[in-house]
């Protein structure tokens, strides 16, 4: 997965480049490409929120959510918003792991174009990452609610605070097509994405690479489970589930802060850290490229095809082995074990 990303720096870096001095970046590729890049920067105001929109040509360099993942790196928003030709991609500091995905996903399917699928995901981001109202006390909380839901009638010019509702309706209805299994263990990994990203702050090194690598499968789950609905057969959604349900533990196990964590953290206190390390990296890409690869098949209308098995991995450490015999025995009416 890390040599697809590096080999997107033509696109991302021209897109990080552009991102730099303002918040939208439109290919010349694209179609219109001077009139678009105007009215996203309209929607998008003062909110630190970045658009790239590419032609189909940079998904032979990489993916969206790939792209996501550099431009996150490279520039300081708190969302990114990738548009690979009609396909979108999203990620957010400001959400939940997977959240901005899902409305991206949501917005592709309802809108109408690709300028409205890119309005309402940034309309949508702003609106559900502002804080709650606060009722009695006109204090932060307040007064950013208040920027946020003005920022984004006033500049849009064509929603109103029920579009607001009816995006969030929307996607809270598109969130449904995510199993609740599934949704939750990818609500855990985003939770463990955020343990390493502080770690990463503290200039822990490799922390950085692995939230990445956490926010890129929980976009991509969110990608097949929402393409699996609208182009898969139910046999290969529950197979689809099966088999993310076991790895996404799986990983789960290896990525907890009392194991690979711990090991960036003290690498003094285990044996083979290295070793250890190496294992987890290699785990968490072949589960990513896998996904790549159901979400291709599932998009040319293919039978999904599982050739990843982390059961290696488990079995030669006796502490994963412990956690995942424990997150298969709560795995019908429990939760994983906590760290």
């Amino acid at each position: 997965m890390h040599d697809t990303v590096a080999a997107a720096a033509g696109y991302v870096d021209d897109a990080a480049e552009a991102l730099a001095e303002g918040s939208v970046y439109v290919s010349r590729e694209v179609g219109d490409a001077g009139e678009l890049e105007n009215a996203l920067e309209q929607q998008i105001g003062d909110a630190s929120v970045g658009v790239a929109v590419f032609s189909d040509n940079a998904a032979l360099e990489a993916s969206g959510p790939e792209i996501v993942a550099q431009l996150a790196q490279q520039t300081g928003y708190d969302t990114i918003i990738v548009a690979v030709g009609d396909d979108l991609s999203a990620g957010s500091r400001a959400l939940d792991s997977g959240e901005a995905m899902r409305i991206a996903n949501e917005a592709e399917s309802s809108a109408d174009s690709l300028e409205g699928a890119l309005t309402e995901t940034v309309q949508t981001v702003l609106a559900e990452s502002a804080p709650a109202p606060v009722v009695e006390d006109p204090g932060a909380g307040g007064l950013i609610i208040g920027v946020g839901v003005a920022a984004a009638v006033v500049v849009a010019g064509v929603l109103t605070i029920v579009g607001v509702r009816r995006a969030r309706s929307r996607a809270s209805e598109g969130a449904r097509g995510i199993p609740p299994a599934i949704r939750a263990k990818v609500q855990a990994l985003g939770a463990e994405r955020n343990s390493y990203a502080a770690a990463a702050a503290a200039g822990l090194a490799g922390a950085g690479e692995v939230a990445q690598d956490i926010d890129a499968i929980a976009a991509n789950v969110t990608h097949l489970f929402t393409r699996l609905d609208k182009k898969g057969a139910e046999d290969q959604r529950h197979l689809a589930e099966t088999e993310y349900g076991d790895k996404l533990g799986k990983l789960a196990a290896a990525l907890d802060r009392d194991y690979l964590l711990d090991i960036l953290t003290n690498p003094h206190l285990w044996d083979d850290p290295a070793d250890r390390a190496r294992e987890v990296r290699d785990a968490v890409d072949a589960v990513s490229e896998q996904l790549i690869e159901n979400i291709k098949q599932v998009n040319a209308r293919r039978a999904l095809h599982f050739q990843v098995s982390l059961d290696t991995l488990i079995g030669r450490r006796k502490e994963l082995q412990d956690w995942d015999r424990e997150f298969h025995r709560t795995a019908d009416g429990g939760e994983p074990p906590a760290s």
